[in-house]
Order: C-alpha cells, then structure tokens, then sequence
C-alpha cells in the first residue's frame, strides 16, 4: 500500500473531529479589467515564515496549517485573489522530515488552495537555509523532487545552482523562478526571492549578493510593468533593513520575511519588513492600497492561530493522517533497534517528568536564561566533570521544541522534537578572552536569534539597552569569580559551533584544535546519551533558574527591530 493509500482513509473521519468544513470551490481571480477601472485598488498579501510542524505546537491548540487554509478561505471571501506567501524553512528540520524528508510539509502546503489536485497560482515560497540541510551532491535529486510536487511557485532570486551532465540546473521547474510578475486586486505585484547563506550545499555553486540582486531583480520587475515589488526573503531581519535602506527607491516597496522566528514590523527609511512567529503561531496579513495617484499605502495585522481559529477539515485530516503514519513507522523501527515489542503509541510514552513547567518556546529560549536551558547545560558539565569541566555552553538554535511544557510528563516526542539534530558534545580548552567573546556573540542578533546561548559554569550580565555584555564571570562551589583573559577554562559544548564545515552559528572564534584530547566521553550525544538517560533517572526534574544570565534593564516587551541597528 502507498502513502496515498494509507492517508485517505483517515481525512473522511476529520469533520466529525469539530474542525471548520469548507465546501466552497476554489475562489477565481476577479477579473483585471473590472478590477483596474476602481480609483482605488487593494491587494493583500497573506504570509507564514518557518513552519516546521504541519500541526502546530502546543498539542495543535496554536499554529497547525490547517488554521493557515481556515484564515485563507475567510481572506479570500473579500479578496478572492489574494497572494500566499511562505517565507522560507519548510522542508527542514521537524521529526516527521526525519523520516518523509518533507514531503509531508509539500503534500499538506498543496491543500492550502481547498484543491488538492489543481496548481495554486496564487501561492510563492522562497528557499530558507534549512531547505538544504540535505547539503551534498547526491541530495539534489530530493529537493529538485520537492519542487518538482509542489504545486505552487517557487522564487529564488540569489542561490545558483550547479548544472548537472544534461546542462540543467540541478534544481530547476517551471515553478521555480528568479522572480514572478502576478496580478492581485487589480495591481500588478512583482515578487522575487532572496536566500541568506549560513547554509551553502553542494550543489549551490554560488549565493549572489542580496542587496546586489534585489537592485537588478527590482528594476527588471518595474521594467516589465510591476506597480509594485515585494522582496520575499529569508535573511536576518538586520540585512533586511539594511537591504532597504541601502537601495531606497531602487529596492522593493516592503519586505516579507523569514529566518527570524519572531513576529515584527520593522521599518527603514519609509519602507516595511514584515516577519511572522515561527511554526504559524501568528500569520502576517497585508493590505497594499495604490491610489489614483500611484501613491502606495501598506496596512499591516498579525492574525494569531490560537485555538480561537477552526481548523479547516480536510487539511487536518491530511495533517493527522501523517501523523499517525508517521507514529506507525517510528514506533516499528524502535521496536526493531531494540528487539523489543512494538508498542502503539510510543510517543506519548513518558520518558521522566518535570514538577515544574519548563520554558523552552523560542521567544523565550532565545533571549533568555530558562529553566530548561539550565537544566540541560548542567547535565553536560556534570556529564563531563570527570574529564574537568567547569562550564557549558549550547546555541538555543539547537533546542527547537518552540513551546513550554507544563509540569507532568515528558513525552519521547517531547525529546525527539527538542532535539532536530544529532548533538555530539566536546570539551573545549578556550582562554578566558576567547569565551568572553563567546558571550559577546551571544547577544548579537537578540531577541529571538539562535546563536543566543543556554550555559552553565559562568555567568554575564547583558544590558540589553546598549546590547553589550559586562561580568563575565566563572561560577564555582566557593562562588563567582571574574573570568581571567589568560586563564584556561574547560567548557563543554555541541559540536555545531565549532565545526567549519557549517557556520557555526557565527562563532568563528571556535575551531577543533581546542578540543581536549583524551577525554573518553567526547562524542557523547546530548539527546540519546545524557538527557534520555538523566530523565528515566530522575524521579522528576524541577528546574529553576538562578540568575546566570542577568539581563539590566529586564526585558519586557522588547521591539526586535530596535535589536538590530542598521549601520
């Protein structure tokens, strides 16, 4: 039986589940002419950025796609031609992509339009850096295969691809382009498509400057006719404005963006970037307006998927029916690994339990110390004591559960959706002025980056005013005591952020000849060797956290734009 088989049976039984049923026909494009002869002329524009669950966080009661076609369909009521936009991360990293390589994440994408068979004219993604973690030669097959099944368009303005024996790109469609000229409330909009390169495959042969091609790809839109151009990237919310503020007039009229996993509406010099939350929690909705005298109006909303929005019926049932496929085959191969019985479920199988909630949804674990974050830092340092460690360090771009747990149990998919990764741990021998511009990098791109750090071993003070770091200091049984720039320290972290075959997160003061040789623990993963085993060993876990991080002023209600100053 194929995939196709096994799902269908499943989406009959979604509309007895309470979920929004939507019989109506897929909405037609108003026609042009009618629509140009207004005085007035509305477009509105409809976008997501990092996406990685087809069913949202939090037990599906926040995000989930199927709210996405919910708040589409209510959209298109008003404006039948509305644009859907996807600003990048969709095929990488979840834990069903572990096992489907995102084909989960297209095939549900396809039922945004209410048809699951026709071609959405109206929907454009964008490549993010995760749609390459599948980085060597031999997987350009798979992402040219997801391009392949979408059946909407894909704009890609900067990444080249390598040509294969035939000439061809090695990712390439007749749904993939540099940019697209579309009509939409009687406006002729141009959109490209601008990827940032922290993640080059091999099969990307070059990434083209972004503030370079947006010049070029801007003027050959308004060339062909475009009223007005939209930029959709995934580019850190920093280069967006500096993208904007560099090229004025010459660039786009608004941004819509990704990359950053935090809603926000920034503006550089009159110009907009408009980013949404991470995994649908918010969706971005906006209205351009173009008077009778060319002048554009841009109105923006954050629409959140709370519980609050129904769940279209049909595109639930697909995003359950992958779910238990998926639960089906991980559960069988657990099962074959360990000689052991299969057990149905095995997901919600308790793995330990916390007496405490714990913080883990990423506007929190990435600006923030959490209880989580301490939890697992410590476990490494104790995990390596016996080879000498006073400290640990681990990026949150690492930890990508994106929701707080309550107190109770803690679930395999819990861990398995913590960590997307593999997690190796090392033991670094780094002076003293090596990990104070650790804490330094920290900050940079605060709040809501990746690279911000959960640790244990040391503290440092943030002033998230200046966005500086003072106070670097080592904790200690008899207390703190300030870091020496000399003095060597040994600190355990992930193998990510110092292995130069990526980009480490930007911590480029971090390298493998820091590694301590000898310790026989190196290599240790943090999921399967130290967090699994410290949970079954514990009779609950209660976490708290103790100031290692202090942030003056606190933060509260931070603006993320006002994070990244453009120079």
């Amino acid at each position: 039986m194929n995939r196709a088989s096994r799902l269908a049976g499943p989406l009959l039984l979604c509309c007895l589940a309470g979920c929004a049923a939507n019989h109506a026909a897929p909405p037609t494009t108003a026609p042009p002419a009618a629509t140009a002869a207004r005085s007035e002329r509305t477009a509105v524009l409809l976008a997501i950025n990092d996406v990685y669950r087809i069913e949202g966080v939090e037990g599906g009661t926040i995000g989930s796609l199927a709210r996405v076609r919910t708040l589409r369909e209510k959209l298109e009521r008003e404006h039948p031609d509305l644009l859907v936009l996807h600003a990048g991360d969709l095929l990488f990293p979840s834990f069903l992509s572990r096992t489907f390589n995102g084909e989960q994440m297209i095939d549900v994408l396809n039922d945004l339009d209410g048809d699951p068979k026709g071609f959405d004219e109206r929907m454009f993604a964008v490549f993010g850096n995760h749609e390459f973690d599948k980085d060597k030669m031999k997987d350009a097959p798979l992402l040219d295969n997801r391009v392949a099944e979408s059946q909407f368009r894909w704009v890609n303005g900067n990444v080249v691809f390598a040509e294969g024996a035939d000439g061809r790109p090695l990712i390439a469609g007749e749904n993939l382009a540099r940019s697209w000229l579309v009509e939409s409330g009687g406006i002729r909009i141009g959109l490209f498509g601008l990827t940032v390169d922290v993640k080059r495959p091999e099969y990307a042969s070059q990434f083209q400057d972004p503030i370079e091609t947006a010049r070029q790809l801007t003027a050959a839109l308004r060339k062909q006719g475009a009223e007005v151009v939209v930029a959709l990237t995934h580019l850190n919310a920093r280069d967006d404005r500096r993208l904007l503020a560099t090229l004025g007039a010459d660039g786009p009229d608004l941004i819509i963006g990704g990359h950053d996993h935090q809603h926000m509406a920034c503006d550089a010099g009159g110009r907009k970037v408009f980013k949404a939350d991470a995994d649908a929690r918010t969706a971005t909705v906006v209205r351009l307006t173009l008077g009778a005298n060319k002048k554009l109006g841009i109105d923006y909303r954050l629409e959140p998927l709370t519980s609050r929005v129904a769940k279209d019926c049909a595109v639930d049932g697909k995003v359950q029916s992958w779910l238990a496929l998926h639960e089906g085959l991980f559960c069988g191969q657990e099962a074959g690994k360990n000689g052991t019985p299969l057990v149905p479920n095995c997901l919600e199988k308790a793995m330990g339990s916390s007496k405490a909630p714990l913080e883990a949804e990423e506007s929190k674990i990435r600006s923030s110390e959490t209880n989580l974050g301490d939890w697992i830092a410590d476990r490494m340092v104790e995990t390596f004591a016996a080879c000498g460690a006073q400290a640990a360090f681990i990026n949150s771009g690492s930890l990508r559960l994106n929701q707080d747990l309550p107190a109770g149990p803690i679930t395999r998919r819990n861990v398995e959706e913590l960590f997307a990764y593999p997690t190796p741990l090392y033991l670094l021998r780094l002076k003293g002025s090596t990990l104070q511009q650790v804490t330094a990098h920290a900050i940079a791109g605060w709040p809501g980056s990746g690279n911000w750090l959960q640790i244990a071993g040391f503290s440092f003070v943030h002033n998230t005013a200046g966005q500086k770091v003072s106070d670097v200091e080592l904790v200690a049984s008899g207390g703190k005591r300030p870091v020496q720039p000399d003095e060597d320290v040994l600190v355990v972290t992930n193998n990510y952020l110092f292995d130069p075959s990526g980009d480490r997160d930007g911590y480029t003061m971090l390298d493998p000849s820091l590694v301590v040789q000898g310790c026989a623990i190196n290599g240790k993963d943090l999921k399967a060797d130290i967090v699994i085993p410290a949970l079954q060993a514990a009779g609950g876990i209660e976490p708290r956290t103790d100031g290692r991080i202090r942030q003056v002023p606190e933060q509260t209600d931070v603006d993320p734009c006002a994070g990244a100053p453009v120079p």
